[in-house]
């Protein structure tokens, strides 16, 4: 036999955005040894880290507006290029923080999916500009 402790039953509902990283870690595992549902809490954790490193990646996704020939008459056709890759970072990183609190996808992936895809967007796009 197990034994309950009664902080198991007092466990509070946690808003991950409030809570900061290394604090956040141990609660999870709290709830989770509750029998609650963590997925959530889980997607949230890791965003905490892949959210910041988004301001690395938009000015690699702004970079097809700054190289290529200035003189070629398409500077505001890839300036609009990379905002609409700025905005659709944006979105896909929502959508899949959405589908990660539905329990659709997994919650690492619900945080890093967006990242990703946008990081070998990005680099392609800059090597495929630079030759």
């Amino acid at each position: 036999a197990t034994t309950v402790v009664p902080r198991q039953f007092t466990t509070t509902s946690i808003t991950p955005a409030w809570i900061p990283l290394w604090d956040l870690w141990p609660q999870i595992a709290e709830q989770r040894a509750a029998g609650k549902p963590v997925d959530t809490l889980t997607a949230a954790a890791w965003h905490k880290i892949s959210g910041p490193l988004s301001t690395v990646l938009m000015p690699l996704l702004g970079a097809v507006a700054a190289f290529g020939l200035a003189r070629s008459g398409r500077l505001f056709v890839r300036a609009v290029i990379g905002m609409f890759l700025g905005f659709a970072f944006f979105v896909a990183d929502n959508f899949m923080l959405a589908m990660g609190n539905f329990g659709t996808v997994p919650p690492l992936m619900a945080a890093w999916a967006a990242f990703l895809l946008f990081l070998l967007i990005g680099e392609s796009v800059l090597i495929r500009t630079e030759e």
